[in-house]
């Protein structure tokens, strides 16, 4: 799913401070089936702050913003919140959290939504979270995406046996 085509109606806030969001199409539900995907208490306190700040009630969540500043100092004026943000303007916000991060402007250029999907899935195999639900909180078909062969394969029979045996310590 691209994150900017996210809807406010797509959002469901839950009363113990978690959240869902409804994926409505995906590389892998191009029928537009659509599937729910959890928010943590942590992700749910930022579209919330935005949507507040922002005044926005309804329509598109990411929005165009004219003019500098954050979140807390808006409140929304006619004219300071645009329309829904476009793929490039989700990659250019996406590119400016990584400066923001200090990141060296060769790895700003490379940065990309694709970068979000690329970690969390780094993370959750890191975090021994098993295969299946990795692909399922990714709405992903298949595990052949070379960024997973090399978690995987660090976690698999062979790294594990080396490690019980020493074999791994440097």
């Amino acid at each position: 799913m691209k994150l900017v085509a996210l809807n406010v109606e797509d959002l469901e806030f839950l009363p113990h401070a978690t959240g869902r969001a409804l994926v409505r199409r995906s590389k892998t539900d191009q029928a537009g089936e659509g599937s729910s995907t959890y928010l943590s208490r942590t992700t749910v306190r930022y579209p919330k702050a935005w949507l507040a700040a922002a005044e926005i009630a309804e329509g598109p969540v990411f929005r165009r913003v004219f003019g500098r500043g954050t979140a807390q100092h808006l409140p929304a004026r006619k004219g300071q919140i645009g329309e829904r943000l476009s793929v490039d303007g989700g990659r250019a916000s996406v590119q400016a959290g990584g400066q923001m991060d200090r990141l060296p402007e060769e790895e700003v250029a490379t940065v990309s939504g694709h970068s979000i999907r690329v970690g969390a899935t780094q993370d959750l195999l890191t975090l021994n979270i098993d295969l299946a639900s990795v692909m399922r909180a990714l709405q992903k078909q298949q595990n052949a995406d070379a960024v997973w062969e090399h978690v995987l394969a660090a976690r698999g029979g062979m790294a594990r046996a080396a490690q019980a045996q020493g074999r791994d310590s440097g």
